[in-house]
């Protein structure tokens, strides 16, 4: 205050004696002094009063002003120097200091790496009183948030050579202070155990360190007496009233406790229903969609998704406005609430036009084409909610909102669709160790959203000692903009079995239909959007070799190529096809390498020939404090194709491993066969894995949040499964059939693609025969790259 005064007195000093010479005096030169880090080119750019012009005092105060709003300066002051008739105006500054560095002291529960995000204040900056004094409301903030209720904050400036200073926030953290209990006044029908799950405000307790448990924030407080009111609100307390909490602090401020005054009210119940205003022939309808029922108990929620429902009958019809307003009347002596739905329309609308922003890389067709909207045509709700859980299904963006306006004219809507793009491309170079593969490479290049095309291309490369792979993958979601998919795969891979290895070198090429697009022919399949049929045709080559006799295993360790065609059925409903959340997927497959698609004169006799059946079905569902369920079904039945193709012993099924059941061996749970472990007819005979012709597998998970900011999660699961033999449904070696095992694990949302720690835990370990040893590891590390749900 005392700066900007002098700075007001010296502008009506040069004012004054100049109002009367104003008009004969002309201006010689514009200087400036006391500027150092500011240059002078930016100072008298701010300048109103020019060399050559007369002298006018109105210019020189606005150009005070002006320069003072540089923000760089303390005090400005400008002097007349040299003839009265020609002067030389100086404005003479005083920079304002520069940060050197900005620092707190006092912080000890909470470290400097806790206060850096909240920190503004940054050195090499011009010093900003107001900035430091919002800065320190933020560290305040920041403590209340932790628990520090009473924490004090405060500032001091340490001034250093050089015109600069440092900034101290200082801290006095004091206790941290916990909720110590939660009380109501006044809940006779309610007890506190039906009401605190759903109040932001929990009690602290032993455990309370490792979670939010027990902090004290006073938003939360405003937003629990909402949610006090929701629960009598369900329970049919229409005229409940919450007043505002009581706090308190105990003697040693440690602990705060908080009581909240609720006057109940009566309860009640539904009478009549009806409704009101333009139906315009939707009362049958509409009495079919309520939940709300007469006679039952008045629930908020159910009214409020009768008022959602009732209002999307019109909305889907075009009538963007409708207003449904719910009109009640109460009995107060029977306890009753006549519930009235009051319906006005409006008028139709139609989308004049439909907007993308935010798709920096992904290109505007790419979004259209999965929404449900469409320009010209009329006003949609659920349209725009199919549009948006289509366009959040992609996986390419972090959030989407479709947001309305009005558009040119009252029965126009112009739609906006804002995504945030997320990293769609990885590029991972990775070590892992497991206790069956020894030491595991891998490397990926893989972009989800080629080019912003929505196209997916991959090239991937893994190395260990029991197996080999690399392939290149493409896949085109809509060939030429149409409801075709294309994609093509070719792969080289070689697996080390129990008993045999085996390479292969092959590709694949897949069409695919969004059967929507059949809605020309039936009307019906408009529904279908997210139901494909796929026909994928694969020819590879595969090379077996083994050391076990094959008298017991005739004609099974057999080399040849798979020409084969398979047609599947997919449905999928997940929120997001690479980080599915919520959701279900579903796919049913059939497969058929007949002779007819392996001819003699292109491949000779060594063919492989069987039909092969497969299931795969997938459900999410997101449950409380960000936890995830999974739930996993994957089933197989392969069959040769006459007595003289039997199943080759590598198309066959091996379980275990990551992908499959965790905990066991890599590709090891199979039926056992004795054979001959050399290639004479009298070699010892020993069992040896000769794979199932059925398979089985469950698999359940509990995804948790655990270090959300740098994508980590945590997960527990249990899985199930086996693989069974020609002719046999069951297994009398482990109960229910299946072998089990549960486990834990870590997932890493990296920036080079989701990483997978997981120790597996068999339940029924294996013996050897001979020495009956366990065979199975008592807990088994297990790493890979990739998503296995």
């Amino acid at each position: 205050m005392r700066r900007l005064l002098e700075t007001s007195l010296a502008a009506l000093l040069l004012v004054a004696p100049l109002a009367g010479a104003a008009a004969e005096s002309v201006v010689k030169a514009v200087e400036v002094e006391g500027n150092r880090r500011v240059e002078i080119d930016a100072i008298k750019a701010a300048l109103s009063q020019k060399k050559g012009q007369p002298l006018d005092p109105d210019k020189v105060q606005k150009d005070i002003r002006e320069v003072m709003k540089l923000g760089f300066f303390s005090d400005v002051v400008v002097e007349s120097r040299g003839d009265p008739k020609a002067p030389t105006l100086v404005y003479r500054v005083v920079e304002r200091p520069s940060v050197q560095e900005a620092r707190v002291e006092g912080n000890e529960e909470l470290s400097n790496d806790d206060l850096k995000e909240v920190l503004e204040v940054k050195p090499f900056s011009i010093l900003d009183l107001t900035a430091v004094r919002k800065n320190v409301k933020k560290i305040q903030e920041k403590y209340i948030e932790k628990g520090y209720f009473l924490a004090e904050v405060g500032y001091r400036l340490e001034e250093k050579p050089d015109n600069q200073v440092v900034v101290v926030f200082t801290v006095n953290e004091h206790a941290k202070v916990q909720v110590r209990q939660v009380s109501f006044v006044g809940n006779a029908h309610v007890p506190k155990e039906d009401i605190v799950p759903y109040m932001q405000t929990q009690e602290g307790g032993f455990l309370a360190f490792l979670s939010s448990a027990g902090t004290y924030k006073e938003e939360a407080i405003q937003r629990d007496v909402q949610a006090v009111q929701a629960v009598y609100l369900e329970r049919g307390y229409v005229n409940v009233k919450v007043g505002r909490p009581a706090t308190s602090l105990s003697p040693d401020k440690r602990y705060i406790y908080i009581s909240i005054p609720v006057e109940e009210g009566e309860q009640y119940h539904i009478g009549k229903i009806g409704f009101s205003g333009e139906l315009l022939d939707k009362r049958p309808v509409l009495e079919g969609l309520l939940q709300t029922k007469p006679d039952e108990l008045f629930v908020r929620s159910k009214i409020g998704h009768d008022l959602f429902a009732v209002g999307d009958i019109y909305r889907d019809m075009g009538y963007a406005y409708a207003n449904v307003n719910p009109l009640t009347q109460l009995d107060e002596q029977k306890r009753i609430l006549d519930l009235t739905f009051d319906v006005q329309p409006g008028q139709k609308v139609y989308f004049e036009k439909i907007e993308m922003t935010g798709n920096t890389r992904t290109r505007d067709k790419v979004i259209r084409r999965e929404l449900r909207i469409y320009e010209g045509e009329l006003f949609s709700a659920t349209g725009i909610k199919l549009s948006k859980q289509r366009v959040t299904a992609l996986g390419y963006f972090e959030t989407v909102e479709i947001s309305t306006k009005k558009g040119s004219a009252d029965d126009k809507m112009v739609a906006t669709v804002e995504v945030k793009e997320r990293s769609t491309g990885t590029f991972q170079v990775g070590a892992g160790f497991s206790s069956y593969e020894n030491f595991i490479l891998t490397g990926q290049i893989a972009q989800n959203n080629f080019f912003g095309w929505g196209q997916t291309l991959s090239l991937s490369v893994q190395w260990s000692s029991i197996r080999q792979l690399g392939t290149i993958q493409f896949v085109e979601p809509y060939f030429f903009d149409s409801r075709w998919t294309f994609a093509f795969d070719i792969y080289a891979t070689e697996a080390l079995y129990a008993n045999f290895t085996r390479r292969s070198l092959g590709g694949s090429m897949t069409w695919g239909y969004e059967l929507s697009g059949l809605s020309w022919l039936f009307p019906w399949a408009s529904h279908l959007d997210d139901l494909r049929l796929f026909a994928t045709y694969t020819n590879e080559h595969v090379v077996v070799s083994s050391a076990i006799s094959q008298l017991r295993l005739y004609n099974s360790f057999r080399s040849g190529t798979t020409s084969a065609i398979r047609f599947s059925l997919q449905y999928d409903k997940r929120d997001n096809r690479l980080f599915p959340t919520s959701g279900t997927y579903n796919m049913v497959s059939a497969e058929v390498a007949p002779p007819l698609l392996a001819p003699g004169a292109l491949f000779g006799k060594d063919v492989n020939l069987f039909t092969r059946y497969s299931l795969d079905s997938r459900y999410y569902r997101p449950l409380f404090w960000g936890i995830v369920f999974r739930f996993k079904l994957t089933a197989g039945f392969i069959k040769p194709w006459d007595d003289q193709h039997p199943i080759p012993i590598s198309e066959r099924y091996y379980l275990g491993g990551i992908n499959s059941v965790r905990g066991y061996r890599m590709l090891d749970l199979s039926p056992r066969l004795p054979a001959g472990t050399g290639f004479s007819g009298d070699s010892a005979l020993a069992l040896v894995n000769v794979g199932g012709n059925k398979e089985l597998i469950l698999n359940f998970e509990l995804e948790l949040p655990f270090l959300e900011k740098v994508g980590l999660r945590g997960v527990v699961f249990f899985d199930a499964g086996n693989a069974f033999m020609p002719g046999k449904w069951s297994d009398p070696n482990v109960g229910l059939s299946l072998y089990k095992s549960w486990g834990f694990g870590l997932r890493w949302f990296s920036p080079i693609g989701p990483l997978r720690f997981e120790w597996g835990i068999p339940l029924n370990r294996r013996r050897d025969p001979l020495s009956g040893l366990y065979y199975d590891n008592d807990i088994d590390f297990q790493f890979t790259i990739g998503n296995f749900f």
